[in-house]
């Protein structure tokens, strides 16, 4: 453990002064990240206390600076040891102490990019540009996330660390369906199998959902009882560090239908085009065209416009990564890198009303795509 706490450092520091490479480049005095998942790969703070403003600014020169709850302060020194810390009160002006800072690391003029396409960006924009009316205000959407497009060695090991997790959930999960079993049990099955395995809580619940319900693709587990001739999702991911490696199977309990194991065998072999496609230089675009050439010659109908999307470090509500996807779609201009991760999905229906979700977390290498999570990709009958 402490050897992955001390690599976790290392690579923190490599982040860290890419960033300020780039603020230098850009002639940003300070860039300042407000998602949990930018602020995690730079700062290592892994805790649930997100739903507050956190503001990290990224001087283009020295140490970092967090403001954060005060009650949160524990946490943040024990957590965050590479950075500045700055608690505020809940009835404090934070973007007041922000301003203040901003002023004393680049003067009364500074330039600094705020991350735009962040929720929490909003508490802090207008309220700045009002206490530094001489600031230039940029944008550092995208700096970061960026960066985290590529996975590190040390990163794909966490990667495939949450990969075998999923896999051990999904096969819990099925494990446990049945005639007469209730959906919440299927869950809770998944649920002891995730913590046993050494799994974090992950951005998005497991995803367990039965016949007219699998349709609808972020609700989860009821109490309704499962029988014979039912068919089931299970969506869900391990997490390891906010590493995540989603993927998803269908089921069914008993006998499938002949209809059913046709669309199960156009999804894998889309699954397989998608795979094969996903290649280092390769449009994102060529990936999504070869997925939805073998669905249109098979007449499957996708449910959703595109074939994955890049998945890594997140945090609740989500396991997306949080602003910024990149999606394997039709209109993509993302090149496809070594070490890039994917959600690789497909999800179908056919004129008989069934549906088939596929999906896998998939690593690209340096011949090609590969996928992590392992469990058997046929129609589950169980």
């Amino acid at each position: 453990m402490d050897q992955i706490v001390d690599q976790a450092g290392v690579e923190r520091e490599r982040r860290l002064a890419k960033v300020q490479d780039v603020c230098r480049q850009r002639g940003i005095d300070v860039a300042i990240f407000t998602s949990p998942e930018n602020i995690y790969y730079l700062a290592g703070l892994d805790y649930e206390g997100y739903f507050c403003l956190h503001a990290l600014l990224v001087p283009a020169n020295g140490r970092p600076v967090l403001f954060a709850r005060s009650i949160e302060t524990p946490t943040i020194l024990r957590q965050a040891k590479d950075v500045q810390f700055i608690g505020y009160a809940d009835n404090d002006d934070v973007a007041a102490a922000i301003a203040s800072q901003l002023i004393a690391i680049a003067g009364k003029s500074p330039r600094v990019a705020l991350q735009r396409n962040s929720a929490f960006n909003v508490a802090i924009d207008a309220p700045l540009r009002v206490a530094l009316p001489s600031a230039e205000f940029l944008d550092s959407s995208g700096i970061v996330e960026e960066m985290r497009m590529v996975k590190s060695p040390f990163e794909i090991g966490q990667v495939k660390r949450a990969a075998q997790i999923s896999d051990i959930m999904v096969s819990a999960g099925l494990g446990t369906a049945g005639n007469g079993v209730a959906e919440n049990t299927v869950a809770a099955e998944v649920y002891r199998a995730m913590i046993s395995a050494g799994g974090q809580s992950p951005g998005f619940p497991p995803f367990i959902r039965s016949v007219d319900r699998i349709c609808e693709p972020h609700t989860t587990w009821t109490s309704r009882e499962l029988k014979t001739g039912d068919s089931l999702l299970l969506e869900l991911s391990g997490c390891v560090d906010r590493y995540h490696a989603p993927m998803a199977r269908t089921g069914y309990v008993g006998p499938a239908p002949a209809s059913a194991r046709r669309l199960s065998e156009i999804s894998n072999q889309a699954h397989l085009k998608a795979l094969n496609a996903l290649k280092p230089g390769v449009p994102a675009s060529d990936v999504h065209a070869a997925w939805r050439a073998h669905l249109d010659a098979s007449k499957a109908f996708p449910r959703l416009e595109h074939c994955g999307y890049t998945v890594g470090i997140s945090f609740p509500p989500t396991w997306t990564g949080g602003p910024g996807i990149n999606s394997l779609h039709g209109a993509s201009t993302v090149q496809i890198r070594e070490g890039m991760v994917f959600h690789l999905l497909t999800w179908i229906t056919d004129d008989a009303g069934n549906d088939n979700f596929l999906s896998d977390c998939a690593l690209v290498e340096k011949s090609g795509g590969v996928l992590l999570t392992k469990t058997s990709r046929d129609l589950v009958e169980v």
